[in-house]
């Protein structure tokens, strides 16, 4: 007697386990329905830009200039700082045709990437096409590009502060990282930049500067 009735007792049990099994499963599947329910609305309202559960990832990414503005809002997802790189195309070996650009680069990826930012590269195609005066990024009336590489901070409301005539020069690599890291802290941290050769620039009116 006492052993069927410790068997009638671990059944009893085993029937508990199950039914608990079957009402905890029932309310994780309803739990995570609900959940995918409002990821859906959320996603509907937000409209075209994508939602974001876990924190923004870092965006590094290569365009040509011709598709660059369709690539922003995508930028603009990814983690903040956003910034945007114009550069110049490859020769026929694979290496960039501006000097500057080859050497400043690198410099760029490293401290924008190294922050933590975004970093969006557009390429200004070849040397023979940077040398239209009417290239499209030269007469861009938004955000016109006059040398490479220019550095722009991107926002929400567009390019704001850029670097580019101390990318153009013989500066050291240590010192076109410095140039490079005190554009990325200020206009990260709402300041508008202005470098060396263009406040010179600016204060003589227009007559150039004394450093260059």
């Amino acid at each position: 007697m006492a052993q069927s009735h410790g068997k009638h007792h671990h059944q009893n049990h085993s029937k508990s386990y199950s039914w608990a099994a079957i009402v905890s499963g029932v309310l994780i599947v309803s739990t995570l329905a609900l959940v995918g329910t409002q990821v859906f609305q959320a996603r509907r309202i937000a409209g075209s830009r994508s939602l974001l559960i876990f924190g923004r990832r870092k965006l590094h990414r290569v365009v040509h200039f011709s598709e660059y503005k369709q690539v922003i809002p995508d930028l603009l997802d990814h983690t903040e700082p956003h910034f945007v790189a114009f550069t110049s195309g490859v020769d026929n070996h694979g290496r960039p045709w501006c000097g500057d650009c080859a050497a400043a680069m690198p410099i760029i990826r490293e401290v924008v990437l190294g922050a933590g930012g975004s970093l969006l590269e557009v390429s200004v195609g070849k040397r023979e096409d940077w040398a239209n005066r009417q290239h499209p990024m030269r007469v861009d009336s938004d955000c016109p590009v006059r040398f490479v590489p220019t550095l722009w901070y991107w926002s929400e409301k567009g390019c704001g502060s850029s670097v580019a005539n101390p990318l153009n020069s013989d500066e050291t690599e240590e010192s076109l990282r410095l140039i490079i890291a005190k554009f990325v802290q200020q206009t990260a941290s709402g300041q508008r930049y202005v470098d060396r050769i263009t406040r010179e620039i600016i204060q003589s009116g227009g007559k150039g500067c004394g450093g260059c």
